[in-house]
């Protein structure tokens, strides 16, 4: 903007100079031109020179309160585009003050406003840096095991030698982003009755039950899952189209020449459960079947879990091309869960560390799964 020739003072000084002597004088005096001398008399008419001033710093209030008022309503705006966001860490603080000053909000006032300090504005965090390394394990064991979460991923972090608290596994993997999706709470039952006979060392207590599933060729799945309900092991997951009770004793009979014969079997009220021949055999054996109450699932809960995890570790996972290639996936994670997978339940130990530990302070003589 071009800067003015004259100020008003200079412009009302001229104008009472022109009131005493000829405006052509005037005009030829201070380099101007005579239209221009009346438009300024036009302009400021009778007024003085204290007149001016004062009309000066009326203007210079006014454009003052203007400012004030625009400033006002900007931080208005800014606020309560900020207001919807959450802040409850100092960084999240400090990032929404950047923003107010992008927004042209002055840094002291956004520091105000957002309770933060001014030197906060240029802090560069170190802990981004420090957690990089954990950042990139983590996602790797996303990416590997897409269905845990931070607390065993802390585990396999320890086992690689990267120690972590639980709060701090929590903090990173959640400002990583890598929660896993809940799943859909089902509804609970309280049990007024404890589970019967609850298994205190390995090989008293093997629950089994069936998990059913299809493949892309349409051919159908079902999954016998048998676990030690002391230990948490998987003994065996069978695969087939059809399992009837003439099977099942095939299968039973595997595992207890090479496990040992257990004390109980614990299953629900299915048909194969429940059928003479299974029943005849298992008093052959001397073994006893503790069938759960009807309607009362959890009764069998150490097995109802097992496959809770089969299905949504497993099964939900993986893309069964044909029945053959389900028998390879099942057997592979099975192994996996067994050696690998660390068991909340267990102190975070695998089932094998389990079985091991245990058998190395059990002075009892039980019959254990070696």
């Amino acid at each position: 903007m071009k800067r003015k020739r004259f100020t008003d003072e200079q412009i009302v000084r001229i104008l009472q100079e022109a009131d005493r002597v000829p405006v052509s004088e005037v005009a030829k005096r201070h380099g101007v031109s005579e239209p221009s001398i009346y438009a300024w008399r036009k302009k400021f008419g009778d007024m003085g020179t204290d007149d001016v001033k004062r009309l000066k710093q009326l203007e210079q209030e006014n454009n003052r309160l203007k400012k004030i008022l625009a400033e006002r309503d900007l931080e208005i705006e800014v606020m309560k585009e900020i207001g919807n966001k959450k802040m409850v860490s100092v960084q999240a603080r400090l990032e929404q003050a950047r923003y107010a000053i992008s927004r042209g909000v002055t840094q002291r006032r956004a520091c105000t406003l957002l309770r933060v300090a001014r030197s906060g504005l240029v802090y560069q965090c170190k802990m981004p840096i420090k957690d990089a390394p954990v950042i990139r394990a983590m996602r790797d064991y996303s990416a590997l095991y897409p269905r845990y979460g931070a607390r065993r991923v802390r585990i396999f972090l320890q086992r690689d030698g990267i120690a972590l608290g639980r709060d701090k596994a929590a903090r990173i993997w959640a400002m990583a982003g890598l929660q896993v999706p809940a799943k859909r709470p089902k509804k609970r039952y309280r049990s007024l009755h404890r589970q019967p006979f609850v298994a205190t060392a390995p090989n008293q207590v093997w629950a089994y039950d069936f998990v059913f599933d299809g493949c892309a060729n349409g051919e159908k799945l079902k999954c016998l899952t048998m676990i030690d309900e002391f230990t948490k092991e998987s003994l065996h997951i069978d695969v087939a189209g059809s399992i009837r009770s003439k099977r099942l004793i095939q299968v039973l009979e595997q595992l207890i020449e090479e496990r040992g014969c257990p004390l109980m079997l614990r299953s629900d009220h299915g048909s194969e459960f429940v059928s003479v021949a299974l029943l005849e055999w298992a008093a052959d054996k001397g073994l006893r079947n503790l069938l759960i109450e009807p309607g009362k699932p959890w009764q069998n809960g150490t097995n109802e879990s097992f496959n809770g995890k089969f299905r949504d570790e497993c099964l939900a996972m993986n893309w069964f091309y044909s029945r053959a290639h389900a028998k390879v996936i099942i057997e592979t994670w099975r192994k996996h869960y067994n050696a690998v997978r660390p068991h909340s339940s267990l102190a975070y130990q695998t089932p094998l560390e389990f079985v091991s530990g245990w058998i190395n302070k059990s002075t009892t003589g039980a019959r254990v799964s070696t």
